[in-house]
């Protein structure tokens, strides 16, 4: 199999994460999300500078305004040039940290959105982190609300816009399992896995 890179934006609570690892488990290659990618950056010399790109922290909103006047190389130079040096060297599915818009010129990167309705959200968070109803719906706005502000910031395009995705699947209608058979299928149907 050649080079591939599969980036994942995900709604919270809609399971991306999951289904990200079970694919790259599926394809034997790397995962790499929030924890592997801390991981792999500490020690380098811009690690601090970075930083706050890697944990997709929340936008402040006068440093939003500064970097729409900049444009977007400005704001995500260092962070981009970073990620495509940590995980673009070899295949690798990508959560979030706009992958999508990091390696959209790479001819095999394979872009996706998952994304679920509010109930389904509402049960994954709810059965996953042991907390009401009522705090899981505040979680999930409030964290769509940082990604979708995070996404803009660095890229200037809309989060969760389709226009940006090669394929966009609600897992809360499919599942975990069953959106991982999704995607490799899909995957297999664009030549991208070895299995004929």
């Amino acid at each position: 199999m050649e080079k591939l890179v599969i980036t994942i934006a995900r709604q919270y609570g809609s399971g991306g994460k999951k289904i990200g690892q079970e694919l790259a488990k599926r394809l034997g290659i790397p995962f790499y999300g929030k924890d592997e990618l801390m991981e792999i950056a500490k020690g380098k010399e811009d690690y601090e500078e970075v930083r706050s790109f890697y944990e997709e922290q929340p936008v402040n909103s006068l440093l939003y305004a500064i970097a729409m006047n900049q444009g977007e190389s400005r704001a995500g130079r260092i962070p981009f040039r970073r990620i495509r040096e940590l995980c673009g060297q070899e295949s690798c599915v990508l959560i979030g940290r706009c992958g999508n818009y990091i390696f959209q010129e790479e001819e095999n990167c394979v872009r996706l959105f998952i994304y679920a309705d509010m109930e389904a959200k509402l049960e994954w968070v709810t059965s996953h982190e042991g907390i009401s109803v009522h705090k899981a719906k505040a979680k999930i706005q409030k964290a769509e609300e940082e990604r979708a502000e995070f996404h803009k910031y660095y890229t200037g395009q809309v989060w969760g816009c389709m226009n940006h995705y090669d394929l966009c699947i609600n897992a809360g209608v499919l599942g975990t399992e069953r959106t991982v058979e999704l995607i490799y299928s899909y995957l297999k149907s664009r030549g991208l896995t070895d299995e004929k």
